[in-house]
C-alpha cells in the first residue's frame, strides 16, 4: 500500500520541499537500515558513531563543528534547530550546508528538533503550526532523515497521551508527505514527568496508528527516569530512530531533574553501557549512536582535542558492544 495515498496530510502541500536534497546527502547511508557487518569505524562499530553538535560549546559555529567532526572521524551529524536558523540569518543558505557535509563524508540522521509538537491541544498545535513547518523546512534543506519531536514543557500539567499521539501523527504526516523525510521520533526526557520513560515515548508512538512511528532513547534519561532496559527486548530496532549515547558519574541517583551538565564520555560512568549496545544489536537496531554531551566542563577544552578522546571512548565501547547478539 502506498503510504502517501493512505496518510494523507491534515495540512495540505502548499510548502512541500522535494525529497531530493535528503537523498543527495544520504550517500546510500540509512540510519535503519544499515549494513548487517561491522562496516563502521575500520570495522570496530556495528552502529555509525554520531556527533549532536551542542556537544561542543555554542560559540562555535555551525561549519567549524562540522569539520571538526569529520576529522575527529565521525560517520554522521545531528545538529540543533537553532543553528541551522542562526545559519540562515547569518546569510547562509542550507543547500550549500548540505553540500559542506556531503564533501566531508557525514550525513545527517536526525535534527533537534520540534519544539512544543506534542502539544496539549488541537488548538495549540495550529498556533505553532508556522514554527513547525519552518523547522521541517530547515531539516529538509539540509537533507536530514528524521526529526526530533518533543513536547510541550511549558505546559506540562496539561500533557494528554491522546492528544500527543494526534500531534505526533500530524507531525509525521507532515514530515513526510510535505518535506521529504523518512519519518521523525518521540523524544522522552527524565524531566518531564508525563514522559519521562521508555514506556511513555512508546506508548505515544502507538497511539499515533502511524507505520513511521519511532521513539528516541537516550541512556542518560533512561537512567535517571528509570526506563527498564529489558524492555528493548521487546521492540524492533526500526522502532528507533536515533540512539542518544552518553555515561553518568557514580554517585548519581535517578531523579527528576534537569541535570544534563553532569553527563560524562562514554565508558568514564557507570551506565551499562555495553549491556545496551548488546541488546541494540539483537533487535537488529542499525542506527547511529549519538554522542549527547552538555557538560560544561567539556566546553572548555580545545575541541579538537577533545573530540579525538570522545571518539576514541565512544568507539571502545561500541566495539565491546558490537559482538554477536547473545540469544
Amino acid at each position: 500500500m502506498n503510504r502517501r495515498s493512505f496518510f494523507t496530510s491534515s495540512f495540505g502541500t502548499a510548502t512541500a520541499l522535494p525529497a531530493l536534497a535528503r537523498e543527495e546527502t544520504l550517500q546510500g547511508h540509512d540510519t535503519n537500515l544499515g549494513t548487517t557487518e561491522l562496516s563502521w569505524q575500520g570495522g570496530r562499530s556495528y552502529w555509525p558513531i554520531c556527533l549532536d553538535t551542542a556537544t561542543l560549546d555554542k560559540s562555535i559555529g555551525i561549519e567549524a563543528k562540522l569539520r571538526l567532526a569529520a576529522n575527529a572521524g565521525f560517520d554522521c551529524v545531528e545538529p540543533w534547530d537553532w543553528e541551522l536558523e542562526k545559519y540562515e540569518k547569518e546569510g547562509g543558505d542550507l543547500g550549500n550546508l548540505r553540500n559542506i557535509i556531503r564533501d566531508l563524508g557525514l550525513y545527517v540522521p536526525s535534527v533537534i528538533g520540534l519544539w512544543n509538537a506534542l502539544d496539549i491541544s488541537r488548538e495549540n498545535f495550529n498556533q505553532r503550526l508556522s514554527e513547525h513547518r519552518n523547522r521541517l523546512r530547515m531539516v529538509s534543506l539540509l537533507g536530514s532523515e528524521r526529526v526530533q519531536v518533543i513536547p510541550n514543557m511549558k505546559d506540562k500539567k496539561d500533557f494528554n497521551f491522546e492528544m500527543a499521539s494526534w500531534c505526533y501523527r500530524s507531525i509525521l504526516n507532515m514530515a513526510i508527505d510535505d518535506y521529504g523525510l523518512d519519518g521523525a521520533g518521540v523524544v522522552f526526557l527524565n524531566f518531564f514527568q508525563p514522559l519521562s520513560t521508555l514506556f511513555g515515548a512508546t506508548r505515544v508512538a502507538f497511539g499515533a496508528d502511524h507505520e513511521k512511528a519511532q521513539i528516541i532513547p537516550d541512556t542518560f534519561h533512561m537512567f535517571l527516569g528509570e526506563s527498564n532496559l529489558q524492555s528493548f527486548h521487546h521492540l524492533q530496532g526500526d522502532f528507533i530512530t536515533i540512539f542518544q549515547f552518553s555515561d553518568c558519574p557514580a554517585g548519581v541517583k535517578p531523579h527528576a531533574r534537569h541535570d544534563d551538565k553532569i553527563r560524562v564520555l562514554p565508558g568514564d560512568g557507570v551506565l551499562p553501557l555495553v549491556e545496551t549496545l548488546r541488546i541494540l544489536r539483537k533487535i537488529d537496531y542499525k542506527g547511529p549512536l549519538s554522542l549527547e554531551l552538555y557538560n560544561p566542563e567539556y566546553h572548555k577544552r580545545d575541541p579538537k582535542v577533545f573530540l579525538e578522546e570522545a571518539i576514541r571512548k565512544t568507539v571502545s565501547v561500541a566495539q565491546k558492544g558490537s559482538g554477536e547478539p547473545q540469544n
